[in-house]
């Protein structure tokens, strides 16, 4: 099974394929770096301004691009696409790199490009960019304009970018923050409620509450970790738990409303014991039940589970349906939305930080419509801790267990 938003099928049009012969290209480096005009222009913006062939590569940029380039160890990218200068995840996706993949249909800076090439006028978009930088991932986001520019008989292209990151980063990760504090606080008040309703036992009542208050706490110190996280200074805080408590404190945190439309599929499998860090797996485990309630109808239900895969502990939530492709190839974008107020990617967003920067493991989905959308996290397996494993029970009905 393939992992949704990563088709084989591009989908992109012939003419975005190739690039320019080696000559051709050190030519029109040299007539660019000895133009007046594109100096004069490159060192006007303050932001990010490169200058690109008829191929959509780098002939050169202004100071800002290039000694951003430099600092991440990089050649000064000439001859480069932008998606692969900025290290996109999406830029071996495709037959000829940046530009050429399923998911570059939807990127705002190449719509940008080609709208300005066709009109041969400025046009402008947003590049909602996933980068992988010293193994993390990271979100960057840019306001593109895209200029033509005639420069010794080339036709070229001027395109600026103006990083809105900062921005983008506090308002969507306070935006994650406030919705999770309120689907903890919808369980509080469910829990709450239940002492008003004949037959609640106090004090099992009361010890939930007392959790469910507790893990408020914990939210409060998951989104500070979120965003240590993405600045790539987070501490880890590592404790041993089994599978099986991991399970529980999910269902807890849910409350008991939305844990009755959680089916936990059970294994002998649960009993292993993990050591990782467990406040960061509970986000997880929370954001990736909270994202399987959103996208199902009323009434109806996801199912988790845990199992191994080649000896990686993994957690498994799955909701009936099948994402369309132009959901499921921005899912992970910090920025992207299906929804006004807040959308699944700004969930997902989280999960795909802390699972892979502070666990350590592997964030992924597949969608089908035979097996439903599987959101899934692999953990190292280092993080099992050594015992006689029980032969793992045949998969059950309509549970799908293939890998990401």
């Amino acid at each position: 099974m393939q992992e949704a938003g990563h088709s084989s099928g591009t989908g992109v049009k012939g003419d975005l394929v190739g690039r320019a012969a080696p000559g051709d290209l050190a030519k029109a480096e040299e007539v660019c770096m000895g133009d007046l005009l594109a100096k004069t222009v490159l060192d006007a913006v303050d932001g990010f301004a490169v200058i690109l062939n008829a191929q959509r590569q780098i002939l050169t940029g202004n100071a800002p691009f290039l000694t951003a380039m430099a600092q991440e160890n990089k050649d000064l990218c000439r001859g480069s696409r932008m998606g692969e200068a900025m290290a996109c995840v999406h830029m071996t996706e495709g037959p000829d790199g940046c530009g050429t993949s399923r998911a570059c249909t939807r990127c705002g800076m190449l719509a940008s490009l080609i709208s300005s090439r066709g009109e041969g006028v400025a046009a402008t978009g947003e590049w909602l960019a996933s980068v992988r930088r010293g193994g993390r991932l990271e979100a960057r986001e840019f306001r593109v304009r895209s200029m033509p520019l005639a420069i010794g008989g080339h036709g070229l292209t001027l395109m600026t970018f103006q990083d809105t990151s900062a921005e983008k980063r506090r308002d969507a990760l306070e935006r994650v923050f406030i919705h999770d504090l309120m689907q903890s606080l919808k369980g509080l008040q469910s829990w709450s409620e239940m002492l008003q309703g004949a037959g609640a036992d106090p004090l099992q009542v009361a010890e939930r509450v007392i959790e469910m208050a507790d893990h408020l706490r914990s939210e409060v110190e998951s989104q500070h970790r979120l965003l240590q996280a993405e600045c790539g200074d987070v501490v880890s805080v590592v404790l041993e738990a089994t599978a099986a408590q991991v399970l529980d404190d999910l269902e807890h945190s849910l409350g008991p409303e939305a844990a009755m439309r959680l089916l936990r599929v059970p294994s002998k499998l649960e009993e292993l014991p993990l050591r990782t860090d467990l406040v960061a797996l509970g986000r997880v485990l929370s954001n990736m039940a909270h994202n399987a309630f959103e996208a199902m109808p009323l009434g109806g239900q996801a199912c988790v589970w845990f199992e191994l895969r080649e000896e990686r502990p993994t957690f498994v939530v799955q909701n009936p349906g099948c994402m369309p492709p132009e959901v499921a190839d921005c899912v992970f974008h910090r920025s992207f939305s299906t929804k006004s107020d807040r959308g699944r990617g700004l969930g997902t967003y989280g999960m795909k930080v802390l699972g892979e920067t502070v666990l350590g493991g592997k964030v992924g989905f597949t969608s089908t419509w035979e097996t439903g959308t599987q959101f899934f996290i692999e953990l190292p397996a280092g993080m099992l801790i050594p015992r006689c494993l029980p032969t793992p029970p045949a998969p059950s009905a309509g549970i799908s267990s293939s890998e990401r």
